[in-house]
């Protein structure tokens, strides 16, 4: 990236204001691929809706399981912008969440998805003065809303991130800063952690998120993906930082609200998808170096 890229003065439309908005470009065939498949959910969402007896709500239904197949798909490009292919499988398992276990909960999903995105940058542009506001008011309501006070200091970390990364933003570092008193502060109107209610199984599979975790982060090559306001490949560092803050915010929704926050929201649906990309993708590395 360059200094030209990030000056406001030389940009234009949305991205006068904000950097983290994302707009779908039909240009890239995955992108339209998403633009044909969601509304076919939607229709598809409804009628099985219809078909189960649920006629009152069919349209209900159909919204939710697009905005929770839309937020996975998303989250998931920006959790590892190489695994194409994830995206979509992680689509397509949040979907069947919404209708089988009521996967629903979008709201920490979008959260998660503004503090990759502060960090990893992958709109080409750093965060606006108005980004900076925005992203400690909406995480922090996120936070007072759900209960999940560790929420605020995975914020924390993504902007201390962006403060000493590639290309830093040095206010970030302030703004890291301010969000300890907001941690308190949302802390203290917590209902507290549900740490005592997860079981041997959920503790097993924490520990293997975050080994595979590690293991994705170190090990992953150079990101072949592209910025969107910028002819650079997304910077390796930034993109594994981004995963970090995203797999933080998975490891506390369910410390924070226990075993329940596997299916409530998304996150999990596409943490899953994406380790598991990578595990394959090196099982078969090494056999390919094997053979």
């Amino acid at each position: 990236m360059t200094d030209a890229t990030h000056t406001v003065a030389e940009r234009s439309g949305l991205s006068r204001f904000t950097s983290i908005a994302r707009p779908i470009d039909p240009s890239y065939v995955t992108n339209k691929a998403l633009l044909y498949l969601l509304p076919l959910l939607g229709v598809l969402s409804a009628v099985i809706a219809w078909a189960s007896g649920n006629t009152e709500n069919a349209a209900g239904v159909a919204f939710s399981g697009v905005l929770v197949a839309f937020i996975a798909w998303a989250l998931t490009r920006d959790l590892a912008p190489d695994f194409v292919e994830a995206s979509f499988i992680a689509l397509a398992c949040a979907w069947l969440g919404s209708l089988t276990v009521g996967t629903g909960q979008v709201l920490t999903a979008f959260a998660v998805l503004l503090l990759i995105r502060v960090v990893n940058r992958c709109t080409g542009l750093p965060l606006t003065w108005f980004d900076t506001f925005s992203v400690l008011g909406f995480i922090t309501y996120t936070a007072l809303q759900t209960d999940q006070p560790l929420l605020v200091l995975v914020m924390a970390v993504a902007f201390a991130g962006d403060a000493f990364l590639n290309e830093p933003l040095r206010r970030h570092a302030v703004a890291a800063l301010l969000c300890m008193p907001l941690f308190v502060w949302v802390l203290a109107t917590s209902p507290g952690f549900a740490v005592d209610s997860l079981a041997a199984i959920d503790w097993i599979i924490l520990s293997v998120s975050l080994l595979g975790g590690v293991l994705l982060v170190t090990l992953s090559p150079e990101p072949i993906s592209y910025y969107d306001n910028a002819y650079d490949r997304l910077d390796r560092y930034r993109v594994s930082a981004g995963f970090i803050v995203g797999l933080l915010a998975g490891l506390q929704t369910v410390v924070t609200l226990g075993p329940t926050a596997w299916f409530e929201t998304p996150i999990w649906a596409c943490l899953s998808v994406v380790l598991v990309s990578f595990a394959v993708r090196r099982l078969r590395e090494w056999r390919a170096a094997t053979t």
